[in-house]
């Protein structure tokens, strides 16, 4: 008798243990994937910054081209320009690393600091971000609001074509054209969608990533208690 009721205490003693060991382990594995989707959430949050900063950047370096090449007439700033909105539309592979800095690198020698990738537009890449409705809305403005600014400065670069018989008049007007109130008003009609994408998209970002923390604090506290309550 007393031998069997030892047998059964050492039994249950064993399901107990191997349902502890189970639960441990099912805990520990949770705890271990929260901590992936804190990384997830980490990269999720600072690849939707890189690519909201790549349309403003396009935008800026497109300025400063169109800008650069009216003041002195070299042909390859204009060439630049065309080869900016092709990258950002697809029409041309993508430089790696491409959110680095990139145009401020490349001179009137055309030499370039890195190597093509794929072609891929950026409305593409942005769509394959996981934004919302809301948040890819806001940057499919700015990229619309920015291709009708490239009207603009096409217009300006047309003034002093080498075709045209350029004056000083006609480089001035094409000057005025890209510093004038319209122009900084157009500007600001890209930047803001912009804006409002951070402003969403931070919030949404920054609340996914502190209930991944909050979620692999609780899970961390379960580790330790079932590993306690099985040892």
């Amino acid at each position: 008798m007393t031998v069997h009721i030892t047998l059964l205490s050492i039994s249950k003693s064993y399901r107990l243990t191997l349902a502890m060991l189970l639960a441990f382990c099912v805990v520990f594995f949770a705890y271990i994937y929260s901590e992936k989707q804190i990384d997830r959430a980490n990269e999720l949050r600072i690849r939707s910054y890189l690519l909201a900063a790549e349309l403003r950047q396009s935008s800026d370096d497109l300025t400063r081209m169109v800008r650069t090449y009216v003041i002195t007439g070299d042909s390859i700033y204009k060439q630049h320009f065309q080869e900016i909105l092709d990258i950002r539309n697809g029409k041309l592979p993508r430089p790696t690393s491409y959110n680095n800095i990139y145009w401020d690198l490349v001179l009137a020698d055309n030499i370039r600091p890195r190597a093509y990738g794929e072609k891929k537009p950026l409305l593409q890449l942005m769509k394959e971000a996981s934004f919302t409705d809301e948040e890819f809305a806001e940057l499919s403005k700015a990229k619309s609001n920015s291709d009708l600014l490239t009207h603009i400065e096409f217009a300006a670069m047309r003034l002093i074509e080498p075709t045209n018989e350029t004056t000083e008049f006609n480089r001035n007007q094409a000057s005025l054209m890209l510093n004038d109130l319209a122009y900084h008003k157009a500007k600001a009609g890209i930047m803001q969608p912009i804006s409002n994408f951070n402003q969403m998209m931070d919030k949404r970002t920054l609340a996914n990533l502190h209930y991944a923390e909050t979620t692999a604090l609780v899970l961390r506290t379960l580790v330790i208690l079932f590993g306690v309550l099985f040892l």
